[in-house]
This record gives C-alpha cells, structure tokens and sequence, in this order.
C-alpha cells in the first residue's frame, strides 16, 4: 500500500459517524486498512455530510472531490472482554480498525468515531494495538490512551505498541 502524492482534508465536524453494516465495513477495510477486515461487534462509517471551500487543498477546485454522502472513513471495536476487579464489572472493547479513503485525511475523524463509540456503549475502557513497524500512535496519545508497552508477535516477527483509555477508575 502506496501513499499517495496529494491528499484531501475534510475536517470531522463537516461530516457525520454512523453504525454500518458488516459488508460495508469488510468491503472498506479490505480496501484501505493494511491488514483488511477482522471480527468485529461495532462498525463505524464517517459520511461527508457538508463541507466548507477551506476543506479543498486546492482552492482553484470549484467542486469537492468527495460528495455528500461519501464513506470516507471506518473503524471497528471488538466485544466487551469482561473482568471482575474489586466485586465491580470491568468491560474493556479493543479499537481493531481505522482507516480512511487513503488520499483524504478527516481531520478530527478518529476523535468523532471515538466520541460516538463512547456515547453510545460506555465502555470502562479502550485498547488498541498501532502497528510498530508503520506508526508511533501519536493519534491515540492526543485521544487521551496511555502507551502501556509493546507486544512482539513470534510468528511473524513483527511489534505493536499497546494503548489503553482508560474511562472509568477501577
């Protein structure tokens, strides 16, 4: 997977998060996300709702290059894993998937889907891996989750960085 030379922004607040069907998501991700689809119980979609002349990279553009109603970005979180800490239940859910259109950047975007999320699950709290090798997580340093180590998978050889939000005290 190739960057490409020229990307678009459209900022997050220009667009709306919304629950998408499993098809959706696994069409997308296979597409966009450099390990593809994966197991999921919540599916995400950011859709081009409005957007403003600010939002085109090049201001000779007289239309934006993605409509309304364009998917633009996905992400997916697992299931709650479920623990018992002090006789009060902890549901923990691991942030599996993000990815977008890969010439755009929805600025904000991860935060919106991650706010969303939130409100509607209310989770205790969030994990997810960044893969080492492409990427230092800042993103998730911004959103509030903690760097908690990194996790070496034998078979393949390669790392990830460990990040955790952490909701509720426990």
């Amino acid at each position: 997977m190739s960057l490409p030379e020229k990307f678009h922004s459209i900022f997050a607040r220009n667009c709306e998060v919304r629950r998408i069907d499993k098809a959706t998501a696994a069409a997308f991700l296979d597409s966009h996300h450099l390990y593809g689809d994966c197991n999921a119980k919540y599916r995400y979609g950011i859709y081009v709702k409005r957007y403003s002349g600010a939002e085109n990279r090049n201001p000779a553009e007289s239309e934006h290059p993605y409509p309304i109603g364009t998917l633009v970005a996905v992400a997916t979180f697992s299931n709650a894993r479920k623990w018992n800490k002090d006789g009060r239940e902890i549901r923990s859910y691991e942030w599996l998937r993000y990815a977008s259109l890969p010439e755009i950047r929805v600025i904000g975007g991860m935060g919106r889907i991650l706010s969303t999320f939130i409100e509607e699950v209310h989770p205790d709290d969030i994990m997810s891996y960044a893969p080492a090798e492409h990427y230092e997580g800042e993103v998730y340093e911004t959103l509030g989750f903690v760097r908690e180590g990194i996790k070496t998978f034998e078979e393949s050889g390669s790392s990830s960085i460990k990040f955790r939000l952490k909701l509720t005290e426990y």
